[in-house]
């Protein structure tokens, strides 16, 4: 559980303890990358993206606890959908205005370094950028450290993101502290990489981020770095893109679905669940798993808590090869499934350096 990793290290951090939250990273491309660290694995959430993802990080919680399940859910006791990042809300009609988006999930990482009187401190343009009751949970307790970068329209080239972020972490670890601070820096990698996969690119700017933390760490500091998701290269078929819109419509469905990437559901109209789901299955074939919530339930995969079933669909649809219709047609790459290249992340340390032995 990164919480309690995150905990322990900054109990033991004589400095302070910098967090590395790399959007988009896959663990195969971590270790390839990531020369100077040492890396284990971990088991991104389900759905694996990054609203669901980056709130268990930081809470601890199960996405059936804090309730940011998919990229867009329903809003509970309204018959529209909630972009959870923009605030958006979807319907087919007028909607009844939406309930509450999330449940609150409980204490987060900074609220735990706060309590125990460490700084907690967060960096990121693009999340300082953003509002709604997403992010304001996710950074709960952090004091956000603003970013000249984020009053322009911001790059989405990976070197340019990391070459930022060294720079706004290393002005923050110059500061003089009283104790030793949690500092967390987002790294939005992401939108790249749905454009144009682990590429040079890419790797040059998780290169540079690697040698970043073992400067930080050989000047005493603890560092980690983990993602919230891997992707992988899609091909999406514009005639099942087709076929699903032709059920994601009002003549099926009593709201617009929801989901993110290659995991998505639809919300029937009522007795009509078994239907939907079949016409489902016949249309995606073999490119994807078509579930219920109590299916995705006994298959490990997502609590059938009443949070859960509040906000997604009664059909739920997994891709299982590259021509699943995933939302955005342009995507050349996507996350949510379940395949390993998806929800294998990495864990990465950077020991800091010895204390030098006191002269006798």
């Amino acid at each position: 559980m990164v919480t309690e990793v995150v905990a322990r290290d900054l109990r033991a951090a004589a400095k302070g303890l910098c967090v590395l939250a790399v959007d988009g990273l896959s663990l195969e491309v971590a270790e390839s990358a990531f020369r100077h660290a040492s890396i284990r694995p971990l088991r991104s959430t389900f759905p694996s993206t990054s609203t669901t993802a980056w709130l268990t990080a930081v809470t601890g919680t199960d996405p059936g606890v804090h309730g940011a399940v998919g990229m867009v859910h329903r809003a509970p006791g309204a018959d529209c959908v909630t972009h959870l990042v923009t605030g958006e809300t979807y319907a087919f009609g007028s909607p009844r205005t939406p309930g509450n988006a999330l449940p609150r999930p409980g204490p987060t990482l900074f609220d735990r370094a706060a309590e125990s009187g460490r700084p907690a401190l967060a960096i990121g343009a693009e999340l300082e950028r953003l509002t709604g009751p997403w992010v304001n949970a996710l950074l709960h307790g952090a004091r956000i450290v603003p970013s000249p970068a984020a009053a322009a329209p911001l790059t989405t080239d990976p070197v340019s993101v990391a070459e930022r972020t060294v720079r706004e972490v290393e002005a923050v670890l110059a500061h003089a502290f009283d104790t030793p601070p949690l500092i967390w820096a987002y790294v939005n990698l992401d939108d790249h990489i749905h454009r144009s996969g682990y590429d040079t690119r890419l790797r040059e700017a998780l290169l540079l981020l690697d040698t970043a933390a073992a400067r930080w760490a050989d000047a005493g500091w603890s560092v980690l770095a983990h993602a919230d998701h891997g992707q992988v290269e899609v091909t999406p078929s514009q005639a099942l893109a087709e076929a699903w819109a032709r059920l994601d419509a009002p003549a099926h469905c009593r709201m617009p679905g929801g989901g993110a990437g290659r995991v998505r559901w639809l919300h029937p109209l009522p007795g009509r669940e078994e239907a939907v789901a079949a016409a489902l299955r016949d249309t995606l074939g073999d490119h994807a798993l078509v579930l219920t919530p109590d299916e995705l339930h006994a298959r490990g995969l997502l609590s059938a808590t009443p949070v859960v079933r509040a906000r997604i669909g009664e059909v739920v649809a997994l891709a299982t090869s590259p021509h699943f219709p995933v939302p955005d047609p342009s995507a050349a790459w996507e996350h949510g499934s379940v395949s390993d290249d998806e929800t294998l992340v990495p864990l990465a340390t950077w020991n800091p350096a010895p204390e030098p032995a006191a002269l006798p």
